[in-house]
């Protein structure tokens, strides 16, 4: 099932997408309208309320209920938002084979993480802002996945089960920033510099998460393309590495890295200008667009 954050008639609230978000027939049916009441249990129609009482189980009440007419809504008459904004995301590095061998690297012997925080999130179609006086910033299309129940010393055999949703993530990079501060933590972490989106879908509708086509193009021109199957350290792996350091709790987000074709390696670089259009897609979670435009100088 594909879950969405959406806003209409100046409330938000969860739906579920009928569709891939670009049809021109697609719908969003409206968990908060009282048709769909009992299919939600008592919980809240809104995603963190839906994830911390089981994504999973949400999906097979909705489905068992069934999907009301009178809960549709034409996607055309409702504004996306981030699916979900989760308070802590795990990030990875270096993580894909092609990505290390464009520039020249050996593979690292674990995970190189870090932590993007909830505030960089926004949702398709919201502006990424860059500030002018940051040097040259990167796109990054990844798979995120959302941590279902709580996961503490896991298998690898058992992390996949951990995993409720996936969805497209770009981990927007201040490249320049992040090389003259010799670490990750402010060129990563910058209003706007999470986009996620278009929509959760759950576990169930990904048959492998380890073999998914990985694209992003600007303007049109195809940047990155790549595919799952290259990371050094999986979804499988990431879920048991991270929940042996410490517990992964449910509704933690793990961004798993970006395949080769980043901006800083292109010749001339192709760093994100504004004026510009985004689009990143990986199969089966749909594509996330967003524009690109002149933020506030960002200061020393």
């Amino acid at each position: 099932m594909r879950f969405v954050s959406f806003r209409h008639a100046g409330t938000s609230r969860a739906g579920v997408l009928l569709g891939d978000g670009a049809g021109a027939d697609d719908q969003v049916l409206d968990l908060a309208h009282p048709a769909m009441a009992d299919a939600l249990a008592g919980a809240a129609p809104a995603m963190a309320a839906l994830i911390a009482g089981d994504l999973r189980a949400a999906a097979a009440r909705i489905s068992a209920h069934g999907l009301a007419e009178g809960a549709r809504l034409p996607l055309s008459q409702v504004e996306l938002l981030a699916p979900y904004v989760p308070e802590r995301i795990y990030a990875l590095a270096f993580n894909y084979r092609d990505a290390l061998e464009e520039r020249g690297m050996a593979a690292p012997a674990e995970p190189v993480l870090f932590m993007k925080h909830a505030s960089t999130v926004v949702g398709p179609g919201t502006p990424i802002l860059l500030p002018p006086d940051i040097g040259g910033c990167t796109y990054e299309v990844e798979i995120a996945a959302v941590i279902g129940r709580r996961a503490e010393k896991v298998d690898r055999d058992a992390a996949l089960g951990c995993v409720a949703a996936y969805a497209v993530f770009n981990d927007i990079s201040a490249s320049e920033m992040i090389k003259r501060d010799g670490g990750f933590t402010r060129g990563k972490n910058l209003p706007t510099f999470g986009p996620l989106g278009p929509f959760l879908a759950t576990a169930d509708e990904i048959a492998d998460p380890h073999a998914l086509a990985l694209s992003l193009d600007v303007d049109g021109t195809r940047l990155q393309d790549g595919v799952s199957s290259n990371l050094v350290f999986d979804v499988a792996d990431l879920v048991s590495w991270l929940s042996h350091r410490q517990p992964l709790e449910t509704g933690d987000l793990i961004a798993t890295g970006t395949p080769a074709g980043v901006a800083g390696m292109r010749k001339p670089p192709a760093w994100l200008k504004p004026g510009t259009v985004v689009r990143a897609r990986v199969e089966g979670l749909g594509t996330l667009v967003n524009p690109i435009a002149e933020g506030a100088p960002h200061g020393p």
